[in-house]
């Protein structure tokens, strides 16, 4: 079948699907004159041009509208060329619409090319087809939230998209040239995982995925990557290298390290719910019998200041060891009021647990009455975390100091802290935790509320204590901050809104909080 000598034609059908109008263009190319297309019946004539697209065109096609890539050679297969046909069908006739086009880009994969340089329309459509589909690529590639990449055997770079500029921003362009420096950023106790998979799945040209952690400095903020590549193999089974794209996966990391967590604790809570049974009764038994004795004995009797101390002892092991299970008891997280003077107070027991003995820790909670209203178990865990962080910064003698103030509305807060000067939002609690460390690295300021950023050494943090603060004081419309000095020590404040009588909320949970803090103030000056 000849190339079409139009750029567009049209034919006008009857409801009957014969010739109403056609024309000069598709009548030229048909090879008759256009009067004398007039009342031929079209699919007849049509399929006369060449057989082979009676496989194509239906019956009834002029009752409904339709649209099809007809092939000018009879192996549609082997035609990169070929004519566009799309029929509009109306209440009372149909218009046909032909064009040149180019084969579908399944069958254009396929097709002979060599027809291409014969047809400068067909070679001008494919050099618009091939910009177009350049253009979609970039915008893909720009938007899609990963990195493509091709990498070589020797683990250097080809070809990176622009994602990497956020990860690696002053050392991407080395990644072309070093590949020794980008296992370097590969966490340490991943790399040898990372060759192993690579050694495993870099024989056939299957596409494969990982995961993997990343380093990314200067920060040392850690990541985690899924890596999907392909290898590209030689017809003689030689590796060139592969083709492939990282996508960062951080945020379900941290999902799946919650959930991980919530399982670990429910698996404790049962171990020591079991243990704590046994535990209780051993040391009722201690302080019953102790009890009995101390009560028998003369106020002057030597053993008696011995057997008195012995009977506290055992009265709180046990308050101690319940406080510790309901940390790690998974349990819906519901809020009360609560004075955050006793919270602290009670949990310097755990506190003193923590810290060495040869360090000292001072705490100042003041005197009025804070309640806020707060998930308890959350408060408890957030304090001994940063408690945890503090006693990693210091040495054995060093010093830890916990104090809390009451604040009104837009005093200033968190003096000294990192940032623009903060004020208090409304009336509210200021919990200061200071230690004399060696402060916080300056690279790490920036980031340092962000999950997996740590400045512990490899395997002492997972870098979650200040996100879950974070997370935590947020969540309860707080404000977290941090003051630190190199050397000097580090003090983190969290400030927390207390409950009022005047604050004026509309929804029915404050409400009742108001009322529950009404009680407990009320129970609390009796």
């Amino acid at each position: 079948m000849k190339s079409p000598n139009f750029e567009n034609c049209q034919v006008g059908l009857t409801p009957e699907g014969k010739i109403e109008k056609v024309s000069d263009a598709f009548a030229s190319w048909a090879g008759k004159g256009a009067k004398d297309l007039i009342g031929e019946n079209f699919r007849p004539f049509f399929l006369s041009l060449e057989k082979s697209w009676s496989l194509l065109l239906p019956k009834e096609f002029h009752r409904k509208d339709f649209e099809c890539f007809f092939p000018l050679s009879s192996e549609s297969h082997r035609s990169s060329v070929g004519i566009h046909f799309q029929n509009v069908s109306y209440s009372h006739n149909s218009v046909i619409s032909l064009s040149p086009a180019l084969a579908p880009h399944d069958s254009l994969k396929k097709a002979f090319m060599g027809d291409l340089m014969n047809d400068p329309r067909a070679l001008a459509n494919t050099l618009i087809r091939l910009q177009k589909a350049e253009s979609r690529l970039s915008d893909y590639i720009s938007n899609f939230p990963g990195i493509f990449f091709t990498q070589r055997p020797d683990m250097t770079f080809s070809y990176l998209s622009r994602g990497i500029q956020k990860l690696f921003p002053a050392e991407h362009t080395e990644l072309a040239r070093n590949g020794g420096l980008f296992l370097s950023k590969i966490f340490e106790k991943d790399r040898e995982h990372f060759l192993k998979e690579l050694n495993t799945n870099g024989k056939n040209p299957e596409t494969f995925s990982f995961t993997y952690r990343v380093t990314i400095p200067p920060t040392g903020q850690i990541i985690y990557l899924l890596d999907v590549r392909t290898p590209i193999i030689t017809a003689t089974n030689k590796l060139l290298g592969y083709d492939g794209v990282f996508v960062d996966i951080t945020r379900q990391a941290i999902a799946e390290h919650r959930l991980s967590h919530s399982v670990w604790r429910e698996g404790l809570a049962t171990l020591t719910n079991g243990l704590v049974h046994d535990f209780s009764n051993l040391m009722a038994g201690i302080y019953s019998i102790s009890e009995l004795y101390h009560g028998m004995m003369a106020k002057d009797d030597p053993m008696a200041k011995g057997l008195g101390q012995i009977k506290k002892s055992a009265m709180q092991a046990q308050k101690l060891v319940r406080r510790i299970i309901d940390l790690h008891r998974e349990k819906a997280a519901s809020r009360t009021v609560h004075d955050l003077r006793l919270l602290l107070k009670d949990q310097m027991d755990l506190v003193d647990i923590i810290i060495p003995r040869s360090a000292k820790i001072t705490t100042d909670f003041g005197t009025q009455t804070m309640p806020a209203f707060i998930e308890e178990t959350g408060f408890r865990q957030m304090i001994l975390n940063l408690v945890i962080n503090a006693r990693d910064a210091i040495d054995r003698t060093g010093k830890i100091k916990i104090s809390l103030r009451k604040v009104k509305k837009g005093q200033l807060i968190m003096k000294g802290a990192v940032g623009n000067k903060t004020t208090a939002p409304a009336e509210g609690a200021e919990l200061a935790l200071s230690d004399n460390g060696k402060g916080i690295p300056s690279e790490l300021e920036e980031n340092l509320f962000d999950p997996f950023i740590t400045s512990k050494s490899s395997g002492s943090g997972s870098g979650f204590g200040l996100y879950n603060a974070k997370i935590f004081i947020e969540d309860h419309n707080g404000i977290i901050g941090f003051s630190t000095r190199k050397g000097k020590g580090t003090t983190f404040f969290l400030f927390l809104p207390l409950e009022t009588d005047e604050e004026d909320k509309p929804s029915q949970n404050v409400k009742r909080a108001k009322r529950a803090t009404r009680a407990f103030i009320k129970t609390t000056n009796q």
